[in-house]
């Protein structure tokens, strides 16, 4: 009688942790997936990353030699890979978008998206995304980390000149 209660209670035990491991092995699969996707794109562009970061569903990396930016990317549509040559890039400025809502008699704020506007010298601009509600419901730190590298790219651009006149 107690084996029977201890099989019933072994396989209610399977039938809850089972299903929430697999997610987690899913999620790692993922995570892993987009980490050799980005470090296979940054041995084919020779790149040697001074600065990375790596947070939600992104992977960036900047090698400062090269002056290149690599962006990694996971999307509903799969992998997005973007390369920036920031000696093309004049300036950098961070867009973000929030969505004003009323909850319990006090106005909240709710982040909808975050980019990364690269103004050209061509006179055109890039647009980085980097959080889009619309692609994923967590949030990670996304304005930090947005900020972060809207200030890393504009003082590397500032500081570039000098190096460049320098040569």
């Amino acid at each position: 009688m107690k084996l029977d209660i201890l099989i019933v209670d072994f396989a209610m035990l399977a039938l809850v942790f089972v299903p929430y491991l697999i997610f987690i092995l899913i999620g790692k699969r993922e995570e892993r997936n987009l980490k050799n996707t980005f470090l296979e794109e940054a041995r084919k562009l020779r790149l040697r990353l001074d600065e990375k970061d790596n947070w939600n569903n992104n992977i960036i990396g900047l090698d400062k030699e090269k002056t290149t930016l690599l962006l990694v990317q996971k999307r509903r549509n799969g992998l997005l890979t973007e390369v920036i040559d920031l000696r093309e890039v004049r300036a950098c400025e961070l867009l973000q978008e929030v969505q004003a809502v009323r909850i319990e008699k006090r106005n909240e704020q709710i982040l909808q998206k975050i980019d990364l506007q690269l103004k050209l010298y061509d006179g055109s601009f890039r647009i980085i995304k980097l959080y889009d509600c619309e692609e994923t419901y967590t949030q990670d730190y996304e304005l930090k980390h947005a900020e972060k590298w809207n200030n890393t790219i504009n003082s590397f651009i500032a500081f570039r000149p000098t190096i460049n006149s320098a040569a």
